[in-house]
């Protein structure tokens, strides 16, 4: 366990040295100050519209982070010869795959942590006890962004870089329309056709949808707790290790060799 976290470490430091992970936050406080500057218009409550701005930028803000992480760390992964650790520090395979998952969750959880710390001290300002709702959102985007960066990850065992990158970016497209379809599918067209490959999609596609409930919480609905807090944390384990298993199973058949 030792191995892993000095791993772990070496790749976090890397990564923290990114001029990007400034900018990040930088954006991330550019957008609080307009949002800020809108918060005064009404819209059914005062500061719906300013929680909408920040859920909205740090959601995007924090999938491109995880994107970027990623594909840097990858792509150094592979000029650099990073993988032909386990062969040449006797780290098995395994362990140097768990690190190289455990490194893009620290480093996602890096920025939500930024963004987190900003938005707590803002909104119990202005709004108190609400604030939790919006943070623990803000907590289900990064959870989001986690599984998009793993899925790169199990992707990049298969197909190059490049590709593993469009392929998990159309999942993410795709499961985050899942609930929509589902409903035009189910109760709008009504088609037989359409709810079967909906029903499909469910149990091929990863549900990002699952950790999408921005609307409840900016107009303050009835939010269930199993499906706001339990349901979405569960299925992140569970996708999690599904993803770490497949990139392991094939990773441990890879041939390891500079200039792969």
């Amino acid at each position: 366990m030792k191995k892993i976290f000095s791993l772990t470490s070496f790749f976090s430091k890397s990564l923290l040295k990114e001029k990007a992970t400034i900018l990040f936050v930088l954006l991330a406080v550019i957008m609080i100050v307009i949002a800020l500057g809108i918060s005064d218009i009404d819209i059914a409550r005062k500061y719906k519209l300013l929680e909408d701005v920040l859920l909205t930028s740090q959601m995007f803000l924090i999938h491109i982070a995880a994107l970027f992480y990623t594909f840097d760390f990858l792509q150094k992964e592979k000029a650099l010869g990073l993988f032909v650790l386990p062969l040449s520090t006797g780290l098995s395979r395994q362990r140097y795959l768990f690190s190289v998952f455990l490194t893009l969750l620290l480093m996602i959880f890096t920025i939500f942590v930024s963004f987190f710390l900003i938005d707590a001290v803002l909104l119990w300002v202005l709004e108190g006890a609400f604030a939790y709702e919006v943070l623990w959102q803000l907590f289900l985007y990064t959870l989001s962004a986690v599984i998009l960066s793993f899925s790169i990850v199990m992707f990049s065992n298969f197909v190059s870089l490049m590709n593993s990158v469009i392929y998990s970016v159309a999942l993410f497209f795709v499961g985050n329309g899942l609930d929509e379809f589902y409903v035009y599918a189910h109760y709008i067209k009504k088609s037989p056709f359409l709810e079967k490959i909906s029903e499909i999609l469910y149990f091929t596609v990863p549900n990002f949808s699952l950790f999408d409930k921005q609307g409840i919480v900016v107009n303050r609905a009835l939010i269930d707790a199993k499906e706001f807090f339990l349901y979405p944390t569960v299925y992140f384990v569970i996708l999690s290790l599904l993803f770490f298993v497949i990139a392991l199973l094939k990773y441990q058949k890879r041939v390891l060799r500079f200039g792969e």
